[in-house]
Parts: C-alpha cells; structure tokens; sequence
C-alpha cells in the first residue's frame, strides 16, 4: 500500500493513531491474508490505544473469528487496558457467535458491563448482549435485561422480537411487536417487518401476516419483503396467495428455492418436483443453499421416485460430500437420505449411507435406520441396531417400541417399555408423551386394560399430566378407553384435555359410535363445529359411523351430503361403505345398489376398487336374508375379481339364512 510505504518511511507506524489507519486499510481491502496483515501491523505497535485494540476486535468479530477476537479481549485485559463501551458490545456479538461455548465468558462481561456502569447508558451494549443471549437460546435472560434497560431503540426492539421468534416464543415475539409499534409509536423498519411476517408463519397468525403485507404495499417497500411475505402465506398454508407474490417478484434462484420448500410444507410434491432440474438448476441451487436437498428429498421420498432420489444423492455427494458439512447439517441430511431410501423400499441403499459416511456414532443416524427397518418390516435389523448401539435417547427407544406395535407385535412393545424404566438397565431413561402414546397403542391392540391402566397412573404421576392431558397423550387415552368399552373413562379424559382438536373430538365421536352411543357422538360433532374446528374425511367417518350403528339413517344421509357440500371433500371408499352398512342394516338394499351403481363410473378417478363397499352390501343381504339381492351383488364382485374367497363364504350364508 502506498500510504503505508510513506507511514513506515516517516516512521511513524508505531504511532498508535497512524497504526489505526493503516489497519483500517488492511482490514478493508478484504484480501485473502488481510487479517493477518493486520495483526502483524498490530503486534509491531508499542503502545496501543483502546482505538486500536477496537478495530482489530471488530475485524476478528465481523469475520466470524469469534475464538480470535475473545483471545484478543482477554489480552487487552491483562494489560490493564480498560475496554470502552464499543468493546464490550463487539464482544458479547463475538460470544453470541460462539455458540454455547463461551457461556461463562459472556455472563462475566455482562457482570462488568453492570459494574462500569454502561448498561443504563449505552444502548448499543444492552442490544449486543440481549442478542447473545438470544443466540444462546436464553430468552428469559433477553426478556429480562430488556425489561431492565434504560433505554431502548429500533435496533433493540428488533432484536427481542428477532429472539422469541427465532427460539419458539413467536406469539410473545409478535406481541413485543404490538408493543413497539402501538405503546411505544417506533416505526417497523424492513428488518422489524421481515422478523413479524416469519412470527405470522410459524403461528399460523394469517390475520396478522396480511395486515403486514397491506402495510407494506403502502409504505411502498413490499418488493424488498417479498420472501418473507411468500414464506409467510407458505407457512399458513396459503398457496395461491404465495403464488401470487411470487409471480409480481423477479423469478431466481432464491425464488426457486422459496416454491421447492414452500410447496413441500404444504405437501404438494409434485409441484415442487416442476422446479427440480437436473439439466439446469439443481447444480445451482445446491451452490446457494445445499440444505435445499432435505426438502428434495421429502418429496422423493412421499413420491417413491427411487431413481430420481438416487441422482440427487449422487450430485450432491459429487458437489458438496457428507464430510464437507457442518456436523449439524450432516446429521439432518444424512437423516433425510436414508428416510428416503427406506421410504422407497430400499433399506440397503440407506443402510450404504449409514456405513459408508460412518455415521453410527450419531443417535439421530441410527434413530432414521432404525425407523426405516421398522417402515420397511425388518424388525430383526432394527432390533439388532438397536441392541448394538452404545448411545440411545428416548426417541431411540419410543421408535423401536412404536415399531414393535407397527409390525403387530405389541408385546413385545410393552417388554421393551418396561425395560426402559428398569433401573437395572444402564440405557434407562425417562419418556416422553410419544412413548407413553406408543405404550397405550400397544394396550389398545393387545385389549389389555390392566397394563393400559398402569401406563395411565404412570402419565399422571409424571410431570406430564397436571390436572389436564397434553392432547397427544389424550387423545390416545380416549381412544384406548374407547376400544375397551369404558366410556366414563374416555369422556373424563377428554373433558380434561386443555388444548382439543379436530383428532380428540375425532376420537371421542368414534368412541361412542363403535360403543352404540350414536346420539351423544353427533352432539359432540356439533360442539366440535360449533367451536371453529373444522372437521376432517376421519372426523366423516366416524359420524356415518355413529349413524350406521344407532339406525339415524335420515342424519347419516345429512351428513355425508354436509360433507361435500359445505366441506369440499370428496367421498372416500370408507365413507361409501358406512353408508352402504347404514343402509343395508335396515334393509334399504335396494337404496344401497342404486347408490353404488350411481357412484360406479367414479370408482377409479376417486382412488378405490369399491370392493370393500359391495362386499358391505353383500354382508347386509346375509343379514336380511335377501337372496336375489345377494346373487346380484356377489356375481358383481365376481366379476370385478374382489374379495373373491371372502365372496362365497358370505353368498353361502345368504343361502343358509334363506333356509337352502
């Protein structure tokens, strides 16, 4: 540099201020060795000022050497030089990077900063340190210093916000937002806009997130906010609003890789897959963003393209390699190969990337196979891994006994639950609801109420169970009592689920339908809507149930016409069939064929063969004895090559209930 050729030549590179300059220069420049251009210049300065130990501290913070710039702080300290404000605020940034690693350090420089006096004074240090532990992911320490800081501006406001809805508290996050823009009258810069619109989309806030996107299209800068108004109708579910952002913004990369993962959240696979090209952009988008491939491989996997999930493991191996990533971004994406192999029924694809990219020594790895020979039928395999590994956590041992309830071998579930609880097992460990909830399915297939009673007293003696049930564990009891006949215990557990939904109220209705309780199940149906929860196609079911066993034929029709009608679905071979069974059980037959004749010509663009319905109304000529009828409907299924077996043995019936 030709300043500092005339600096050295007047001598005056040892000046503290001139020394400033010529590392500002270096630091600048952004060459490959400018950093350690600027620590040499550093170290050959006698007397360094606390300028000087400033701008190289900022240097190492803003070029992700967090180590470098804590080693360089420590030394500043030894010798006696005493950090400005500026300092400590570039520190707690440098902490904050650092992860969880330098916890103690960073809780020592907020000790200082309290101790010189800098907090209530300089706004910038309480910011820096809050976001530290926001990083951390101590939210109740953010909230509180942020509670305690004299002064606060944009940047701090922004910073909170940016904190709760990073660590899972999106709804405190948008209402600090309120707070800053309502109470406090702070105008929302792009950033303050940007954080609330991702608060709207992982709370499912739709009202909140289009009142920002109007706001922004009258202040004008809608066009910079565009992803995050795209990622936010995404995430709430909103497709054709998201399409429509995206169609006025200019089409990218970025935008493509906002459609892949967009429309993989909301389970449009094949929409997704229009935006993968191995002729020209997967290469790209694997530059921008590799962790594009998880949601890739998502819909390779919901869409059984073997093939297709082969050659993006091949590229991506070829371009980026397993051994290349971050430890954190291996693991999820080693995990979403071989969910993906295992998802195509090719367990020994997975079990390549298992061995080959030695991944066995993550329980998150060995979690994936285990649960890809599970989905696969191999429960040997999965037994044997899970014997052989030296590490399990509690999703280790809820997969395998979920699995084991999966493959029906439910006893076997309910030895391996009682094993982790068993002191003598060095592997023993807590579970959590999933466990629990594995536990009562395999009470439920087994009927075995004594051991589902004891899982039960088990869950209300946990810290799980306070008076109220989470509606996961819930709604699994409800079932489980269901099943068993114990109706008392069912509603007195659904009544104390604090949180239901569209499976608990589906879960009590198909518990009185199965148990002759029809009445009572459509009064919970009705408070069900009542409340704003939508029903579901299984939430259908269980009411044409309700109305098959209890004869309310005129409300079982009502239904089924309120479910196409005022919900939009179409009808599903199992909801045809509890109308047929309703009908046929008080011998509207005829009403039955002219029903199934009727929806004939539908049978394949709806997905079934229809042979499970006919088989129904086969099943209610046996019942009344209907023998013409019976013939009619058995030389159907004949035909139609259904059910064949179970067909004579049903026609044989219908002539020995004739008395031939």
């Amino acid at each position: 540099m030709n300043r500092h050729a005339r600096i050295v030549k007047l001598g005056l590179d040892k000046n503290p201020k001139h020394a400033t300059q010529l590392l500002n220069d270096y630091i600048s420049s952004e060459t490959p060795n400018s950093l350690t251009h600027a620590y040499k210049l550093f170290n050959q300065v006698p007397s360094k000022d606390t300028v000087l130990w400033s701008s190289l501290i900022s240097a190492y913070t803003r070029s992700n050497k967090s180590e470098a710039a804590l080693h360089l702080f420590t030394q500043m300290t030894h010798q006696t030089q005493q950090p400005n404000h500026f300092i400590y605020a570039t520190i707690a940034k440098a902490c904050a990077a650092s992860t969880k690693t330098h916890t103690q350090f960073g809780k020592t420089i907020h000790t200082h900063v309290i101790q010189l006096g800098f907090l209530p004074n300089y706004v910038v240090v309480g910011t820096s340190l809050l976001d530290m532990y926001s990083k951390w992911g101590f939210v109740d320490c953010s909230l509180k210093l942020f509670d305690e800081m004299g002064q606060r501006n944009l940047v701090t406001w922004n910073a909170m916000i940016d904190g709760c809805v990073q660590n899972g508290m999106e709804v405190q996050g948008l209402e600090l937002f309120y707070r800053m823009k309502c109470r406090e009258f702070l105008v929302p810069d792009e950033f303050s806009i940007a954080t609330a619109l991702v608060g709207c989309g992982w709370s499912r806030d739709l009202v909140l997130g289009k009142q920002l996107h109007s706001y922004l299209i009258v202040t004008g800068i809608e066009l910079n906010c565009g992803n995050a108004v795209c990622n936010m109708y995404f995430q709430c579910g909103e497709v054709s609003c998201a399409e429509k952002v995206l169609s006025e913004l200019k089409e990218n990369i970025v935008s493509k890789l906002m459609r892949i993962r967009g429309y993989v959240v909301n389970q449009k696979y094949h929409d997704a897959m229009k935006y993968v090209s191995f002729q020209s952009n997967v290469a790209t988008i694997f530059e921008v963003d590799h962790t594009v491939i998880v949601p890739i491989l998502t819909c390779c996997a919901k869409l059984s393209l073997l093939n297709v999930g082969r050659q993006i493991h091949g590229l991506f191996v070829t371009m980026i390699g397993l051994h290349d990533l971050l430890e954190e971004d291996g693991i999820i994406i080693g995990s979403a190969l071989i969910n993906m192999y295992c998802k195509c029924g090719s367990a020994a694809d997975a079990r390549k990337v298992f061995d080959s990219w030695f991944l066995e020594e993550h329980v998150a790895i060995a979690n994936s196979m285990i649960s890809g020979y599970l989905f696969n039928g191999m429960v040997e395999e999965a037994s044997s891994l899970f014997d052989s590994m030296v590490e399990r956590d509690v999703v280790t041992w809820t997969s395998m006994i979920s699995g084991y309830v999966q493959n029906d071998m439910p006893q076997h579930g309910l030895e391996l639950l009682a094993r982790m609880y068993a002191r003598e097992d060095r592997f023993s460990i807590e579970g959590n609801c999933y466990t629990f909830v594995a536990g009562i399915e395999a009470c439920s297939h087994l009927t075995d109420q004594e051991r589902g009673k004891q899982i039960h007293a088990k869950i209300i003696r946990s810290v799980m169970c306070c008076c109220t049930y989470d509606v996961v564990i819930g709604t699994s009891l409800v079932d489980m009592y269901s099943k068993f006949g114990s109706l008392r215990y069912a509603q007195i557990v659904f009544s104390l689920i604090l949180e239901k939904n569209v499976y608990s109220y589906t879960s009590i209705i198909l518990g009185y339908a199965i148990n002759g309780e029809g009445s009572r199940a459509l009064k919970i149906f009705q408070e069900m809507t009542a409340m704003g929860i939508e029903p579901n196609e299984v939430t259908f079911v269980s009411v044409l149930a309700a109305c098959s066993h209890c004869g309310l034929v005129g409300q079982g029709l009502h239904y089924f016409t309120l479910m196409w009608e005022k919900y939009g679905m179409v009808p599903r071979e199992d909801h045809y069939t509890c109308l047929v069974d309703m009908l046929g059980r008080f011998g509207m037959t005829e009403e039955a064929w002219d029903l199934l004749e009727e929806i004939g010509h539908r049978e394949m663009s709806n997905g079934f063969s229809s042979g499970t319905v006919w088989s129904a109304l086969l099943g209610a000529c046996w019942l009344h004895g209907n023998m013409e009828m019976g013939r009619r409907v058995a030389r159907h299924l004949l035909e139609k090559n259904q059910n064949v077996s179970a067909t004579y043995v049903t026609i044989s019936n219908v002539y020995a209930a004739a008395g031939m």
